[in-house]
This record gives structure tokens, C-alpha cells and sequence, in this order.
């Protein structure tokens, strides 16, 4: 196993480079992140051997790809109904507000 490619790997690459060949060697991925009920959400991003071309980088939630932008403004949208629900009145006791 090496350390990377020879181009930098991104500072949240954790994937150890060196055991494939071509492309599938720069494809850069983070550790993953459990969302809720074993959704992972992690980035990644591929190098073009070739070409240094960069496809990414994204984040993956479960297999939706999202720019970074969409992924903080889904994060914003999360922080900001978990906020409001924190500040609602609670359900009577042994109810729970119904689900997706």
C-alpha cells in the first residue's frame, strides 16, 4: 500500500491508494458518517489519471450525489427544523408526532 496517487489526496481522503490501477487508484473517499437507519453520507471525489481532471468533489448520502453546496444546505435545513422542534410544545405523553 502507498499513500496516495501523486497527486495530493484531498485532506479527508481515507481510502489507501496504490492497491488498484488507473482511475479506480484516484477515486478519494472520507470516512462515513451514519445518517439515520444505516444511511451513510461521505465525500469522495475521482482524479482522471491521465488528465488530472477531477470528477467532484460530492458528497454521497446513501447513493444521492450532492455538491458540497447541497450538502451543507440540506445540513442548514436539518439544523434549522431540528431548532423549530425544539421549540414546539411536546407531545402529550406516550405520543409521538407521526413520521415520514
Amino acid at each position: 500500500m502507498t499513500t496516495c496517487p501523486p497527486d495530493p489526496c484531498p485532506p479527508w481522503c481515507v481510502t489507501p491508494h496504490g492497491e488498484l490501477a488507473g482511475e479506480d487508484d484516484r477515486v478519494h473517499v472520507g470516512e462515513p458518517v451514519v445518517i439515520a437507519d444505516g444511511v451513510l453520507a461521505r465525500p469522495c471525489m475521482s482524479v482522471e489519471p491521465g488528465t488530472g481532471t477531477t470528477d467532484g468533489p460530492y458528497v454521497l448520502i446513501g447513493s444521492t450525489e450532492c455538491t458540497p453546496a447541497e450538502a451543507e444546505a440540506l445540513g442548514r435545513a436539518l439544523i434549522a427544523m431540528a431548532r423549530a422542534g425544539a421549540v414546539t410544545r411536546p407531545a402529550a405523553p406516550g405520543r409521538r408526532s407521526p413520521g415520514p
